[in-house]
């Protein structure tokens, strides 16, 4: 059964002892504010809750951005014309040292690496120069729609939650972590405030640990392949 906005939302409300139907102290729209706030949060801290993978056509030459709505490049996989090869990471410093014109070099459609910066997140470059009709395979980051709160609870409560249902906890953390801390005037609330961040925090950063652990690519995993000895 897929999980909707209503699960998050609904189970906040218990908590919060909100029996109003459209909601007295915490309104069901500023729930679903905190949902939606909820969502660009997560990606920030952890940016594999929200992957796309698709395949991007490049701009002749070196520099290339992620599609609108992206928040960040997390890999390029291949190319997606002619025999579709690998592409590897490079770092700016090796290419730059050993191809100091290597944006100007001779473009070709069959890209060989790509260079990211952590500090330009939306942006990459391609060696050799892409020319016009090449095109990779990205993985990126992109925070999930919106929900459009102004809607009547019954519409909106029933769109799909936009994360894995993993997730769910977190999401009620946070939004548990928002209510509390309108009312932080007094002590208790805004322990309580601290609390639910917390929980929030541990439970996305968890999971973003229990996922590399779990990984095929761990050392781990790779050790005991299917079928091997444990």
């Amino acid at each position: 059964m897929a999980v909707t906005v209503a699960t998050p939302i609904d189970r906040a409300k218990r908590i919060l002892q909100e029996i109003g139907t459209e909601g007295i102290r915490w309104t069901n729209a500023e729930l679903g504010d905190w949902l939606n706030e909820f969502y660009a949060a997560a990606v920030a801290i952890k940016p594999s809750v929200s992957v796309v993978n698709e395949e991007l056509q490049l701009v002749a030459g070196t520099k290339q951005t992620i599609p609108d709505g992206g928040e960040r490049l997390l890999e390029v996989i291949r190319n997606t014309v002619g025999k579709m090869p690998p592409v590897f990471v490079a770092t700016r410093r090796e290419l730059d040292t050993v191809r100091r014109t290597w944006h100007s070099d001779e473009a070709t459609t069959e890209i060989e690496r790509f260079v990211f910066d952590e500090l330009d997140p939306r942006h990459f470059y391609v060696y050799p120069p892409a020319a016009v009709g090449a095109a990779v395979e990205i993985l990126y980051a992109k925070v999930p729609e919106s929900h459009d709160v102004a809607q009547d609870y019954s519409t909106f409560s029933q769109e799909p939650f936009r994360l894995d249902a993993a997730y769910v906890p977190a999401a009620v953390d946070y939004m548990l972590y928002r209510a509390f801390s309108k009312d932080a005037q007094t002590g208790a609330n805004l322990n309580r405030a601290q609390l639910h961040l917390n929980q929030y925090l541990s439970q996305v950063t968890g999971k973003a640990q229990s996922d590399q652990m779990a990984s095929p690519n761990s050392p781990d995993a790779s050790a005991n392949p299917p079928g091997g000895n444990a």
